[in-house]
């Protein structure tokens, strides 16, 4: 009964992860498709900043350009942000557009959608990875995987067809073109306004200058938290670098596993190993990586790491999949340094735009 239910917990735990893999490469997929469409089907030109629409917190330039056929057009970007740089009145910025879709443009040199894609799609490769080697793929797996499957395509047929509200694919097509056209008609309700005259606006200026103080206090604790993260990274990968260039790989047994909680009452299960050294001595202990549902079973064999002059020291060894700890330490360390430093170049970067006004 026992084996029954942790199969089923470890299928859910692995389906879960596969179906997190899917969200990210479909997220990214559509990041990066859309940019791989905008390059094979828009032309390139040179816009020239009129001025911005403003959409709540989002500014959207509005460019002038000359299309391929020689027409004089105006168009509002697709990207927008609440940023002012790049958006100056008269600037020149290179463009993609469509030529059947001319009220649309994107900033030919602006890749961070493209970016984030990758990105998105390198994370959902690293979560496939890790459920695939974290967990022993078992008949329970693709039981509960093919549950999932039927379940979620009911639910998306539901949401897309509801039965009593079917639509065949040209109304459908109709449909997406009639969203399209209204999110168009929205962003380009709002006036076009000077950012001269817009970053001279009192409730602009009140909201810019809350903005900076706060980035101003956040930024050195998200550059100190950010050095302390990199360097626990550096020192755990120093750590491990050491147990893999002296290090002993020798067959080790899950003797049993124990429970720790954390503060918010959540519970994750570390696997006790026993391993025999290269002196006969028989060792124990407790592996660093606990999770829920466990990932080992008592009983479960496994190759253990360890260092010969200190034969506490060991791992599981797991390939590298016992890096990924570092690898977390060194992206959140990394992006917090980079927030923080961003934060502490940016004081009063934006004042003079604001007083040219």
């Amino acid at each position: 009964m026992f084996d029954l239910v942790f199969s089923t917990l470890t299928a859910l735990n692995q389906v879960a992860t596969f179906v997190g893999a899917l969200v990210f490469w479909g997220l990214g997929g559509l990041l990066v498709g859309n940019a791989i469409y905008w390059r094979r089907h828009a032309v390139r030109v040179q816009g020239e900043v009129i001025g911005v629409r403003r959409n709540g917190n989002c500014l959207n330039s509005v460019y002038r350009y000359v299309s391929p056929s020689g027409e004089t057009l105006e168009a509002t970007s697709l990207e927008g942000s609440s940023s002012v740089r790049g958006k100056e009145t008269g600037a020149t910025v290179p463009l993609w557009v469509i030529p059947e879709k001319p009220n649309e443009v994107q900033e030919a040199a602006n890749h961070v959608f493209t970016l984030v894609g990758v990105l998105l799609l390198g994370a959902g490769v690293a979560l496939f990875w890790v459920g695939v080697t974290a967990w022993r793929t078992g008949p329970m797996t693709w039981v509960v995987a093919s549950l999932a499957v039927v379940h979620l395509l009911q639910k998306v047929r539901g949401i897309i067809a509801p039965k009593d509200k079917a639509l065949p694919r040209p109304l459908w097509r109709e449909l997406l073109a009639q969203m399209r056209d209204a999110g168009a008609q929205a962003r380009n309700a709002q006036p076009v306004q000077r950012l001269e005259e817009l970053t001279t606006l009192p409730e602009y200026r009140d909201k810019e200058i809350r903005q900076r103080a706060q980035l101003r206090r956040l930024a050195p604790f998200l550059v100190l938290a950010g050095i302390g993260l990199l360097a626990l990274g550096v020192h755990q990968s120093r750590l491990l670098m050491r147990l893999q260039s002296t290090g002993v790989r020798t067959p080790g047994i899950v003797t049993s596993l124990v429970s720790s909680s954390d503060s918010h009452g959540g519970v994750t299960y570390h696997p006790i190993v026993a391993y025999t050294d290269g002196h006969g001595r028989k060792v124990a202990f407790r592996d660093s990586v606990g999770t829920n549902p466990p990932m080992y079973r008592a009983g479960q064999a496994v190759t253990v790491l360890y260092a010969p002059d200190e034969e506490a020291r060991a791992v599981v060894d797991r390939g590298l999949w016992n890096w990924l700890p570092s690898v977390i330490l060194y992206v959140l360390g990394g992006a917090a340094f980079a927030g923080g430093l961003a934060g502490l170049r940016s004081r009063g970067a934006e004042v003079p735009l604001a007083a040219q006004g």
